[in-house]
Order: C-alpha cells, then sequence, then structure tokens
C-alpha cells in the first residue's frame, strides 16, 4: 500500500477516533436523504466490497500474480475491522428490540 494511503487511513481513524470520545458533541449535518435503512444497504455493501477486495489480493498474492504481502494483510484487517463492526451494530440493534420488546403497554 502506497504511504499516501495509510496516511489517509491513519487520518480516517484519527477522526473516527475524536468523534468517538467525544459523543455528546455530534456534528451537525444533514439528515440522510435515505434514512437508515439506506445507510443500512450501503454499508452492508461497502463491508461486502472490503470482502471482496481482500479475498482478491490474498489470491493474488496465494497465486505470484502480486508481491505485496503487506497490502493484502491490510485489506483483510480493514474488512474484519468493518465486519466486527457490523456485529456490534447488529448485537446492538437486537438488544434494543428486546427491549422495547420487554416493555409493558
Amino acid at each position: 500500500m502506497k504511504n499516501d494511503a495509510i496516511q489517509t487511513h491513519l487520518l480516517m481513524m484519527k477522526q473516527l477516533a475524536g468523534q468517538a470520545a467525544n459523543p455528546f458533541h455530534p456534528e451537525k449535518s444533514e439528515p440522510a436523504a435515505g434514512g437508515f435503512g439506506q445507510l443500512l444497504r450501503e454499508s452492508l455493501g461497502k463491508i461486502d466490497g472490503l470482502q471482496h477486495k481482500a479475498d482478491e489480493q490474498v489470491t493474488a498474492v496465494q497465486s505470484g500474480r502480486s508481491a505485496d504481502m503487506i497490502e493484502a494483510i491490510v485489506a483483510l484487517e480493514e474488512a474484519d475491522m468493518s465486519f466486527q463492526l457490523l456485529l456490534q451494530v447488529r448485537n446492538k440493534a437486537v438488544r434494543a428490540y428486546e427491549e422495547i420488546m420487554r416493555m409493558q403497554l
């Protein structure tokens, strides 16, 4: 992976860490046009794309078409982190649903 790409990823990670450290002061932004469902579909598509990209890079390294093992490892880790985040969002949504179902009317 090129140095510029690594720097870009590091910058994005620092921005996300800053947002996570200060959750009570979110940035003001326009509401999403498609809502939560659209955001979820887009996120799933991105995660799927990261998984496919990582698979392709690992296959390229294994077959000898690429010698850049570091890039393949970074792609694998990026895909894994994205998938772990997806699992946490799913777990949070399930807990919220279960809590709503326990509410008395």
